[in-house]
């Protein structure tokens, strides 16, 4: 194997660059190596050039060297080289080896089908060592990796991305970046992305597969930065490579915070300098945000994930060097006969007059090496890995047996012993040395969190116990004050009998919430969700309540506004439980006037309604103190005293909690003497949009029987949620509501329109579902 490295300058002006060319291609035809090699490799790397002068370069390749495999990309340049324009040409004779060329021409549909199917292929073949994947900057590319390398553990995948940020924004994510690539790489431009395989792409894959018996291959990663300061967790995203929120705060607020870097045009080269870096599947992944946007979101060249912790790092420039120094250096120790890197682009950006340094280090063993830089690199082995940002790729290939180390590299000088230490050095051991000790202060308290958490479950299994105990003989002793009450023929007796069972239920809840609170406390508490039908849930509310609430003269009042769904998915008997406490409060606070349950629904989706619910009544009202003390319990503020935490204030905590677990949150509005209003917004499934309907403060079902017609305007709603339903593909949905359907006497035409729905339903024809709704 040998390998041949040309870098030729161009400009629009150059009436000799097609002479150049020819002479490249015509001294490779005559070097004995072409016509002895059993595969050619020509990777090529463009910086401002278009993709009509790719497609010329490709051909003359076809005319020179025509068993050539090609593959190529345009390249991310942050040095002062970035306003030159040029084409690098490697080319590599391999004596024994394969190469082949797999490649893709667009935007795939599913790039992780895509990944599967070529990890497949690639699987199939006989002696695969390595492949060199390069791709236009998509947010999904990591699928496509991700599902490539199951079953390819053992090859190495490597290679780099090409393309500016702006492509890497799905559709459906669309937003004004603040900044981007395209401002620290001004020789470039948008138009002149591509990757390079039989033919020039604006959007595409190509994969160059590597193989052979004795063909030999090693694959380093080097970073060079190191995790400082406490770890983040990324809490919201936006697509596959965009964070929203760290520890619940804006993400660009991170390096305000940390680095008193504010989001403006100077923004990445302000923060280069120190990565975000992730620990994925024992892998430190870098990751440095090229853009962000005016709702405080960042940007990256690669996928980011909700759950993830991260930390910011830094690097000494000396250190850095060095780490790429004895990576090259152990590569050495291989014996390269072809080497190519690839380089972030980011680096350059560090490093600044230095960063050609580092391909001089890989030179000294391979001085005809390729070196690409990309807006991202990809390096999988053995599990680890993924696309990268930030990083140095090595990759050496070997034919044949080992052959002896090259001896390039000179011991390097020790420094006497009263030598004054750099500054950077200093700074490095300082750095090093807090984090050593953030480390250590924080395993102690991850020590101390187990045990308290340990503790609090200890507590929670005792407690709860003791609740099971209480709870069963209370509700014993509630059916029998219910018995009492039925049976007795003597008013006082009945009345003593109500009053116990008032209070029962009372205490009944208090002991339900307090377990929902330990059970909160230990991690315990999950929601349930299923099937479950509106105006059996109102009915339950108004017979839980309707005595203690007719007791004191109060009137308990159900309002419905638009139309309520009568059949929802959710976890009904958290929602039960919501309305019961907040409800509970109302009357228990209320001596005269009403407590009022208002329900309005607005339509979100095909298959999903916001439940805008609130609780009003016209009780005591709460001071401006009291209202501060009830938000610390609705912020779960650690700091609230245990004399808060009464009955209300358990009530209270548990709903917050609960609806923070649904995805939403309590709003309390009070003023003293004038009444409360608490409300929240729900997100639930529809099963049926046929709604409740309401008459004189009376709620009447939508029985569901044989014999019942169902409106014009009931049926004309209905066409339209199975529109919806059907554009969106929702099965659950569509079977409900066609099962629902069947409970109606219909009209003569759409009565044989829901035989073919349900027969097509079965099939699960969408096609044939979208036409018969129409």
């Amino acid at each position: 194997m040998i390998q041949y490295n040309y870098k030729l300058n161009w400009s629009a002006e150059d009436q000799g660059f097609e002479d150049k060319l020819n002479k490249i291609f015509q001294t490779l035809c005559m070097r004995p190596a072409s016509k002895q090699a059993n595969a050619i490799f020509i990777q090529l790397s463009f910086h401002n050039m278009g993709m009509g002068m790719a497609e010329k370069i490709r051909e003359k390749i076809r005319e020179f060297l025509p068993r050539a495999v090609v593959a190529g990309m345009t390249e991310m340049l942050f040095t002062p080289e970035g306003t030159t324009s040029y084409v690098r040409i490697n080319c590599s004779f391999f004596q024994n080896a394969k190469v082949r060329l797999l490649e893709y021409d667009g935007v795939p549909e599913n790039f992780g089908k895509l990944g599967l199917e070529m990890g497949q292929k690639v699987a199939a073949m006989q002696d695969v060592r390595a492949a060199m994947v390069m791709g236009v900057m998509a947010p999904k590319l990591s699928k496509f990796i991700d599902n490539f390398v199951v079953g390819n553990e053992n090859v190495v995948v490597f290679g780099a991305i090409a393309g500016m940020y702006e492509d890497a924004i799905d559709a459906a994510e669309e937003t004004a970046l603040s900044s981007s690539l395209f401002s620290v790489d001004p020789g470039n431009k948008e138009a002149n992305q591509f990757i390079l395989g039989s033919a020039p792409m604006a959007h595409g894959l190509a994969v160059v597969l590597f193989s052979g018996q004795k063909l030999s291959v090693r694959a380093d990663y080097t970073l060079g930065w190191k995790p400082l300061g406490k770890e983040m967790t990324i809490t919201e995203t936006m697509g596959q490579c965009g964070i929203s929120k760290l520890d619940d705060m804006p993400a660009v607020d991170i390096y305000r915070h940390y680095l008193k870097v504010v989001p403006d045009e100077n923004f990445l080269q302000n923060i280069a300098e120190f990565p975000m870096v992730i620990d994925r599947n024992d892998c430190l992944i870098a990751r440095v945000p090229p853009g962000f946007d005016e709702e405080g979101r960042i940007f990256f060249t690669g996928d980011v994930r909700v759950g993830e912790k991260v930390r910011l790092s830094y690097a000494v420039l000396e250190d850095f060097l060095h780490e790429t120094e004895l990576a090259s250096e152990k590569m050495s120790q291989f014996a390269p006969e072809a080497l190519f890197l690839n380089i972030c682009g980011s680096r350059g950006l560090f490093l600044q007059e230095k960063a050609q340094l580092e391909t001089i280090y890989y030179q000294r063993s391979a001085n005809q090496l390729n070196a690409c830089s990309g807006t991202g690199e990809i390096y999988c082995y053995q599990g680890h890995g993924g696309i990268l940002n930030c990083a140095l790729v090595a990759v050496g290939f070997r034919e044949g047996s080992s052959k002896s180390a090259l001896t390039v590299y000179d011991e390097p000088m020790e420094e006497a012993a009263n030598a004054p230490v750099r500054l950077s050095a200093r700074v490095a051991a300082f750095l090093e040395a807090v984090t050593k000790e953030l480390e250590e202060t924080n395993q102690e308290l991850r020590n101390m969190a187990t045990e308290t958490e340990k503790s609090s479950i200890d507590k929670y299994r005792f407690l709860s116990s003791v609740s099971r105990d209480i709870a069963e003989p209370l509700q014993t002793v509630i059916e029998m004050d219910l018995r009492v009450q039925r049976e007795s023929k003597e008013p006082h007796i009945r009345a003593y009998a109500k009053e116990s069972r008032i209070a029962g239920r009372k205490v009944y809840r208090v002991i339900q919430r307090i377990f929902d609170f330990l059970a909160m406390e230990a991690g315990h508490f999950k929601l349930n969700e299923g099937e479950y039908r509106m105006d059996h849930l109102l009915d339950s509310l108004r017979a839980e309540l309707a005595e203690s609430a007719g007791a004191k003269g109060i009137a308990l009042e159900f309002q419905l506004e638009g139309d309520v769904p009568s059949v929802l998915y959710g976890d009904e008997l958290r929602l039960r439980q919501l309305l019961i406490n907040l409800l509970g409060n109302g009357v228990k606070y209320t001596q005269q006037g009403s407590v009022v349950l208002g329900i309005k629904a607005e339509k979100t989706g095909a298959a999903e309604t916001e439940l805008h619910i609130s609780v009003k009544d016209t009780g005591i009202g709460m001071t401006e103190e009291q209202m501060a003390e009830l938000q610390k319990i609705l912020d779960m503020n650690v700091d609230v005293t245990n004399t808060t935490l009464n009955d209300t204030g358990i009530g209270i905590s548990v709903t917050q909690r609960i609806l923070k677990m649904m995805g939403s949150g309590l709003s309390i509005r009070s003023r003293l003497g004038e009444g409360s209003e608490l409300s929240f917004a729900l997100r639930q499934r529809v099963l049926s949009w046929i709604p409740l309907r309401q008459e004189a403060d009376n709620l009447e079902r939508v029985e569901q029987e044989e014999t019942e017609t169902i409106s014009p305007e009931e049926l004309a709603e209905t066409w339209e949620a199975l529109r919806e339903i059907a554009d969106a593909q929702e099965k659950e949905s569509l079977d409900y509501m066609l099962e629902t359907l069947t409970g109606y006497s219909l009209p003569e035409r759409e009565a044989a329109l829901l035989l073919e729905l349900q027969a097509a339903a079965k099939e699960e024809n969408w096609d044939l579902i979208q036409k018969l709704v129409q």
